[in-house]
């Protein structure tokens, strides 16, 4: 049964979902951003659920460099591809970080949290920091740990179908209307 509250978007999208099954590409999306020097950069990140009806919840660490493209530039690009329904999902918005995050962290296994207080991302890994920082239970919520909300303001979906392929686009600006437009 349809939840009359969310986009049509969320439904194709549950329906991409519920097809992929236990495949990674099921939480896998990749989050591309703007460097400071105007040079796109992307790399994949892990969907961490919904907050209210059109966001994206992504966990990151202050310390990584998308913190710093996105401070300069919040608007971000994600890229969400569905083997089993050859689903292509573009979101286009901007992503803030979301203040209020403790009871993300406390979603987090013993394992995940300790990550959060190795080196920071892209250093050489020092094996004496690395096993100082072994899992301890009730880890203090650290100061690395973010939570990014990806604001969506379009979709876009490419639908690899034989013989011809179809594309609708939805936009927040005219209320989620899906809209079909040429592949």
């Amino acid at each position: 049964m349809p939840d009359n509250n969310l986009p049509s978007w969320r439904q194709d999208l549950k329906s991409s979902r519920k097809k992929e099954g236990k495949s990674p590409s099921n939480r896998w999306i990749q989050l591309a951003t703007v460097s400071e020097e105007n040079e796109p950069r992307l790399r994949t990140v892990v969907f961490r659920g919904w907050n209210k009806n059109s966001s994206m919840i992504i966990f990151t660490d202050r310390r990584s460099e998308k913190i710093g493209h996105l401070k300069s530039n919040p608007n971000a690009e994600i890229l969400w591809f569905f083997l089993k329904t050859k689903s292509q999902y573009r979101f286009k918005g901007k992503i803030l970080e979301l203040s209020d995050n403790k009871n993300y962290w406390n979603l987090l296994s013993e394992k995940s949290k300790s990550s959060w207080f190795w080196e920071s991302p892209g250093k050489k890994v020092n094996p004496k920091v690395q096993s100082a920082n072994k899992i301890s239970s009730n880890l203090p919520k650290s100061d690395n740990f973010v939570v990014l909300n990806f604001e969506i303001d379009s979709v876009d979906l490419l639908k690899l179908e034989q013989p011809i392929h179809k594309r609708y686009l939805w936009e927040k600006i005219n209320k989620w209307e899906k809209v079909e437009i040429n592949p």
